[in-house]
């Protein structure tokens, strides 16, 4: 079965309450075995004894809510508390309430015995203040107390489970905002950069280089509440990129890109991974008409391989933070799998791991 529909079944008052019937009414019986007025026939149905189990059952049903009301009160109402002593409270509070429950047991069975059946040997223990009846009533009190006791802290203890694991969830979900949320001033400022300098040098690749960054800039607040987005979608928001940076550099870049079309459609990153990637080998690499900056993508069993070739500047402009460190921090905030970094005399490689579903998606 569901776990969910056996959680749900749990907490269903009527399963509830008929599950306490069935714990009182195997009480009565165990009680009426210690009392030797009472047919010891296994499957005795005698009135009495049957009437007895029944006055048990409605007493027990009452004395069960009325601990856990108890228990409630004292959990929501003393604030000034430590928790140690909250629970020392609380343990005085349930045995003195179990010492009175006992007490108006035996008082209520000695009269139920005395008007119905005319018996008075119950009522002859509750005046002597017998030890057995008083007792044996208190014992069946604390099982009943430490039955509802587990029950308690099972559901307690998933409900903890669950909320631990909501918060988990939140706390993800909160710092990935933030990570995601670097993203637009990133890109946004990056191609005011570029747009400055071209604006002075020709208008009318000004005006189609503003075109191109509105369509762009459109992917990035369509994706902005997205988590994951296939790669097809990536690469098509790349290509509208591509072409900004081909406005100002001309025939200075080139890209080679080689994935089958099945991971287009299946695989899955998070938006602008292919962006910042490419951002951060145009930012840091020197190139020319003359000498190139090859740019290739591919994928390679189950990652996307992004490599250029590697010609460090001898001075790069300062970076906002963002690009590697915020890719990297977005795949260890929401899965297991980790991009990867390397780097020889000649190219630069960052290895970035397909998604294929959300299952394999933390958030």
């Amino acid at each position: 079965m569901n776990p969910a529909k056996v959680e749900q079944i749990f907490q269903n008052k009527y399963f509830k309450y008929g599950l306490r019937v069935l714990v009182l009414y195997v009480f009565s019986l165990i009680f009426k075995s210690f009392d030797l007025t009472f047919p010891h026939e296994v499957g005795s149905f005698l009135l009495r004894g049957q009437a007895f189990s029944l006055l048990y059952i409605i007493f027990g049903l009452f004395s069960w809510e009325g601990a856990a009301r108890l228990s409630k009160y004292i959990d929501r109402n003393i604030f000034n508390k430590s928790v140690s002593s909250k629970l020392l409270l609380l343990c005085i509070s349930l045995l003195l309430y179990g010492l009175l429950v006992a007490y108006l047991f035996g008082l209520c069975y000695s009269v139920f015995d005395i008007v119905l059946f005319k018996q008075y040997e119950a009522w002859n223990h509750f005046v002597a203040f017998s030890y057995d009846l008083n007792f044996g009533t208190f014992i069946f009190y604390l099982l009943i107390l430490a039955y509802n006791g587990v029950v308690l802290y099972y559901k307690n203890w998933k409900e903890s489970q669950l909320n631990a694991e909501r918060l988990m969830r939140e706390n993800i979900q909160a710092k990935y905002d933030v990570l995601k949320s670097q993203i637009d001033p990133h890109f946004f400022f990056n191609s005011l950069s570029v747009l400055t300098n071209l604006v002075y040098k020709s208008p009318d690749l000004s005006a189609e280089y503003i075109t191109q960054l509105a369509k762009s800039y459109r992917y990035i607040l369509d994706k902005k509440f997205e988590n994951l987005v296939t790669i097809k979608t990536e690469l098509e928001f790349l290509e509208s990129y591509s072409f900004l940076i081909r406005i100002r550099h001309q025939s200075s870049i080139e890209f080679h890109i080689n994935i089958s079309e099945e991971v287009k459609c299946t695989g899955m990153v998070p938006p602008a991974t292919l962006q910042m990637l490419v951002e951060n080998a145009v930012k840091h690499n020197r190139f020319s008409a003359n000498d190139p900056l090859r740019i290739c993508i591919k994928d390679e069993g189950e990652y996307l391989i992004i490599a250029n070739d590697l010609r460090k500047r001898a001075s790069v402009q300062n970076s906002i933070g963002v690009g590697l460190d915020n890719i990297s921090k977005r795949y260890e905030l929401t899965s297991d799998k980790r991009i990867t970094i390397t780097e020889t005399d000649n190219t630069f490689t960052v290895r970035v791991p397909i998604i294929h579903s959300y299952e394999d998606y933390n958030i």
